[in-house]
């Protein structure tokens, strides 16, 4: 199986929750349209997606995440064998937002949840977030980080810097919160997966671990080296360089990485499997992980 793990989706039953809606003019697919999906999907090679809720839908009030959560769960009834779902959550209130990921996993099957790379302008190692990891944890599902409103947008407001620079740059400090703020510490079964390849932080990880060892500001809320904790980290393929897919894999395993489309934006992978295929180093059954497998594990897809 050849499993997509970043896509996004609108179920038409909330599409007048968008507000203002996705800029059409940066889709290559349909944000909606299923039969147009399956379609793109035959196109690209992939078998299942799992789909994720539109990043405007993202930490919203809880009434709106019902919803929302009900669309994709009525999508995935419809194409039980191409899609799976990931729930939104009203992470700002992490009771409700734990109350409601237990509602989407245990009544509606969805098989984990999108969160932003920081909530409302605060990152990730946020002490009030504590009972929602605790809830994600105990239910075992991944936790797939895409980057949101990120920071320096005063300066990156021409040439689509926002995203080019913003958005991997805000999933390094949304990673780097989860280890330094003891995140992973405290919840070691936690399961994120990042968006974009991770951003900037794969290569940033030497940096992290230097400064771990020469500065004791760093070791504030851990006592292991930032090592210990990225290995628990997941990431997808999507980094639009053979090169740079080729040091993801090196550097973090091909066990933890796995075939992402950011489907249906212009500024995503719609040939992924030829970006795995042209990995020279990757052995038969590591690409079988990349492309499939791991996401298989994770999502529980049989």
């Amino acid at each position: 199986m050849k499993i997509d793990v970043h896509c996004h989706y609108v179920p038409e039953s909330c599409l007048e929750l968008q507000g203002q809606g996705p800029d059409p003019t940066a889709m290559v697919g349909d944000m909606t349209d299923l039969d147009r999906r399956l379609l793109d999907m035959d196109a690209m090679g992939v078998d299942i997606q799992a789909i994720s809720p539109w990043l405007g839908f993202l930490n919203r009030d809880p009434a709106i995440a019902h919803r929302v959560n009900d669309g994709i769960a009525q999508a995935v009834d419809l194409h039980s064998d191409r899609l799976v779902g990931l729930a939104a959550v009203p992470i700002s209130s992490p009771a409700e937002a734990a109350a409601e990921l237990e509602r989407a996993v245990k009544e509606l099957g969805l098989r984990g949840v999108e969160i932003g790379s920081n909530v409302g302008g605060k990152n990730l190692d946020a002490r009030e977030l504590a009972p929602f990891y605790a809830k994600v944890q105990e239910l075992d599902v991944p936790v797939f980080i895409h980057p949101v409103a990120v920071l320096g947008m005063d300066r990156l407001q021409s040439y689509h810097l926002g995203n080019l620079i913003g958005n991997p740059t805000d999933t390094a400090v949304a990673a780097a919160c989860l280890i330094f703020g003891g995140v992973l510490k405290e919840f070691p079964r936690l399961k994120f997966y990042l968006a974009h390849g991770g951003g900037s932080c794969p290569y940033l990880r030497g940096r992290w671990e230097h400064g771990w060892h020469v500065r004791e500001d760093v070791r504030i809320a851990i006592k292991s080296p930032p090592s210990e904790y990225f290995k628990l980290l997941y990431f997808d393929s999507l980094v639009h360089s053979p090169a740079a897919l080729s040091y993801l894999v090196d550097s973090v395993g091909a066990e933890r990485v796995m075939l992402g489309t950011d489907y249906p934006f212009d500024m995503g992978d719609h040939d992924p499997i030829r970006s795995v295929d042209s990995l020279s180093n990757l052995s038969d059954g590591q690409r079988e992980m990349v492309i499939g497998g791991n996401a298989a594990a994770l999502l529980k897809i049989d």
